[in-house]
């Protein structure tokens, strides 16, 4: 057998990276398994997946087969089954059909492998199965020799480098899979997704991004009907910044086809309502959330899961929140923000996927909502919709989500006081929300161990283009020598906001490009403010406010046909 990686090697690293990383405040404790006692399969499995039903096969999504190394056909037929899970990004579901096989064949290496997948987020609740399965995956390896196939001990190899100290090795094993096995599409399609790396703030495409779609393309062009292929074609563009013209024409058509051929799929409906709603097709949209969220809820039902451990129920419900607020149905949008905000907690499951979207993301997205449409009292309802003090007190010192809370709290007392020209007591809020804002940069090295970490980041940044808004504004009800400055402020804030990512609705509700382009109404310049909502437009196209605040700049202008074709996008906007 050729391994191209010491395993003793391999393991000491691992356990030098692993270990330490799962020692935070939202995910459990790990220790090395005990060593004195030999391997079980429930190692592997977590006690909320253990009192589970074996979950159901759905063999429409299964596109890439292969043979397993196994003495179970029901445990081949799992592996499989989670594999295509994973492709389809629903890990959870994953991982409950690799533990299924490794219950089936506990010497299925390829079982683990796909636990050890399946559970790559880099902190969550299941840390300690996650070590146990790389650790026998890695026996199983050096134990079965060269009665294992290469292709499985490669790809055993390839994913237990994700968590060594070089995890982009990972990459480049999937690579020499390929050479070895030129028409292996699964180890193409983990190679190039593991090869991008985004979008600077500025929405440049960077290097390894750009030869990821590069490269998937091929793939998308040579297996058009490739459910797995489509799947990872649409996950490569779901931050891409043009949403109306790349995902228009070249990623919402295929994702739409996903449906076609699997209708019944919450995930893939999910994908359509995110790329639909990013393309601005609100209606449609909020059809795919609708049912999307039914079929998250029917899954719970069945498998007697709640939202902890099942996220992809609480992103379609805020999500479907968004899409009812760009149609301009802020009272439905609210009563859907409401019941996710309600949703309790489990304290002793804070690290759960799901635990962490409510806290971060739907305890205040009802909030986010009034403090979006901005109207008269507003603010008032954004202070009282946010977690009561008690409340947030129930989690202090276990979750860094309590200092988005506040700062958001304190952007919608900042917002109250300019509305009631008491402009002083704005500008203090705002040095407030600043000292909020720098606490929580400062609790990185926290947020990097904890299973929030994704949402801390996105948090952190609506904070800091918040905090740049709220500069712009004050400047406004300035004298007149601030005003200029506004400006400044403004483009700070579009520059620095964020995409939609996670497959959930941006933090802030509208496109910053309006706050510029508002500017230079008030300025009495409404050439300017035209083109500051067509570039609002497009960022989120259709975006009901920006189209209001387009119409009244054509008014301004006296181009009397633009403005009628712009009040009839929004009548359509409206109606359909």
């Amino acid at each position: 057998m050729r391994i191209r990686c010491s395993l003793p090697l391999l393991w000491a690293s691992l356990w030098l990276l692993v270990v330490p990383m799962a020692l935070s405040q939202e995910a459990e404790e790990v220790n090395p398994p005990e060593k004195a006692r030999p391997f079980q399969v429930s190692d592997v499995i977590h006690p909320t997946v253990a009192k589970l039903p074996v979950p159901e096969f759905n063999d429409r999504l299964v596109a890439l087969r292969m043979a397993i190394s196994t003495s179970s056909e029901e445990a081949e037929k799992h592996v499989l089954q989670g594999m295509a899970l994973i492709h389809a990004a629903w890990d959870y579901e994953a991982y409950r059909h690799f533990c299924a096989a490794a219950e089936l064949d506990p010497d299925c290496v390829m079982a683990y492998w796909g636990i050890v997948l399946s559970l790559a987020s880099p902190n969550h609740e299941f840390l300690q199965q996650r070590v146990a399965a790389i650790d026998r995956m890695l026996t199983l390896v050096e134990a079965w020799g060269t009665k294992l196939p290469s292709v499985e001990q490669d790809y055993a190899i390839a994913v237990a480098q994700l968590y060594s100290s070089e995890p982009s090795a990972a990459a480049k094993s999937l690579e020499r899979i390929l050479e070895k096995y030129p028409r292996n599409l699964q180890a193409g399609l983990l190679s190039t997704f593991l090869q991008r790396d985004g979008y600077t703030e500025f929405g440049d495409t960077l290097y390894g991004q750009e030869q990821a779609i590069k490269k998937m393309k091929v793939y998308r062009d040579a297996h058009p009907d490739n459910l797995s292929v489509l799947s990872f074609w649409a996950m490569l563009h779901t931050e891409t910044p043009d949403a109306d013209g790349d995902l228009r024409n070249n990623v919402l058509p295929y994702v739409r086809k996903m449906v076609r051929l699997v209708p019944d799929f919450a995930p893939y409906q999910h994908l359509l309502g995110h790329f639909e709603w990013r393309c601005g097709n609100h209606l449609l949209a909020l059809e795919a959330f609708e049912r999307s969220s039914a079929f998250y809820m029917s899954y719970m039902e069945q498998n007697k899961v709640d939202f902890h451990d099942c996220e992809g129920w609480v992103r379609s419900r805020l999500y479907l929140a968004a899409a009812l607020y760009s149609r301009g149905e802020i009272k439905k949008a609210i009563a859907v923000a409401n019941q996710v905000g309600a949703l309790k907690v489990d304290p002793d499951r804070l690290g759960s996927p799901g635990a962490n979207l409510v806290l971060w993301e739907g305890k205040n997205l009802a909030a986010r909502l009034f403090m979006a449409r901005g109207a008269g009292g507003d603010f008032d309802r954004a202070i009282a919709a946010l977690p009561p003090k008690e409340e947030v007190m129930l989690y202090k010192g276990r979750t860094l989500s309590i200092f988005y809370l506040e700062g958001l709290r304190q952007y919608a007392a900042c917002r109250k006081a300019l509305l009631g020209e008491r402009v002083d007591d704005a500008r203090l809020i705002r040095e407030a929300l600043a000292v909020t804002g720098s606490t929580l940069m400062r609790l990185q090295s926290s947020a990097r161990k904890s299973s929030s970490m994704s949402e801390y980041f996105r948090s952190s940044r609506t904070l800091e283009v918040y905090a740049l808004e709220l500069r712009g504004l004050i400047a406004l009800h300035g004298d007149k020598s601030q005003r200029g400055s506004a400006y400044n402020w403004f483009q700070s804030a579009v520059d620095k906001q964020v995409r939609p990512a996670m497959l959930v609705p941006p933090g802030i509700m509208y496109p910053l490009e309006m706050r510029v382009a508002d500017f230079y109404l008030s300025a009495g310049e409404p050439l300017k403010a035209a083109e500051g909502f067509q570039k609002a437009l497009v960022r989120r196209p259709n975006d009901l406010t920006s189209l209001l605040g387009y119409h009244s700049a054509l008014l301004k202008l006296g181009d009397k046909a633009a403005a009628a074709k712009i009040q009839k996008q929004i009548d359509l906007v409206r109606s359909n």
